[in-house]
């Protein structure tokens, strides 16, 4: 069992003596906030501050789905300490967070961000082996010329005329911009 399973299930069992289900109920998600959202009922009052995590502690690790502004959820309301809402489930994501200590992945639909983006997209090797391949090709050419050009004396200058193929890097030609990490 890995590190993220045996801290849901230790949070979850230190939860389920003090919680009971006291209804399940669906609605309209209308607003989202960082651990929270409100969800609008047919014929019944709305559910403000609906957990999107149904274990609110500190933890190092989780997993947090938010809904969609507009999406049909399925809330469980629980009676512990307090009566608090939770989403179960629910019908479009916006977007998953993923935390294992000090890891952090986010999926949506513009693609995916590891640890907040800090070191920009993740390498498209393909691309990289491509110029590099250019650029190795253009050092052996490189290398043929001087190994077989005369050099003048006298501090004239060389007469070789080299011609690279390799356009210039740049990180545009590396990023999978889909990818943050």
């Amino acid at each position: 069992m890995g590190q993220l399973e045996q801290t849901i299930e230790q949070a979850i069992k230190s939860q389920a003596g003090k919680m009971q289900i006291k209804t399940v109920c669906w609605g309209v998600v209308t607003e989202v906030t960082e651990t929270t959202c409100t969800v609008e009922r047919d014929e019944a009052p709305t559910l403000y501050d609906v957990l999107l995590n149904a274990i609110d502690d500190d933890l190092q690790s989780y997993v947090t789905v938010y809904p969609e502004v507009g999406s049909n959820v399925l809330v469980a309301i629980v009676e512990n300490l307090k009566t608090e809402a939770v989403i179960v489930k629910c019908s479009e994501v916006e977007k998953v967070k993923i935390k294992i200590g000090e890891q952090t992945l986010i999926m949506d639909k513009e693609g995916f961000v590891f640890n907040d983006g800090k070191n920009q997209g993740l390498v498209k090797i393909v691309n990289m082996v491509d110029w590099m391949v250019k650029l190795y090709t253009d050092l052996q050419t490189l290398k043929d010329l001087l190994s077989t050009h005369l050099v003048a004396g006298n501090g004239s200058p060389l007469g070789l005329i080299f011609n690279p193929i390799t356009p210039s890097p740049s990180v545009k030609m590396f990023e999978n911009e889909k990818i943050k990490q």
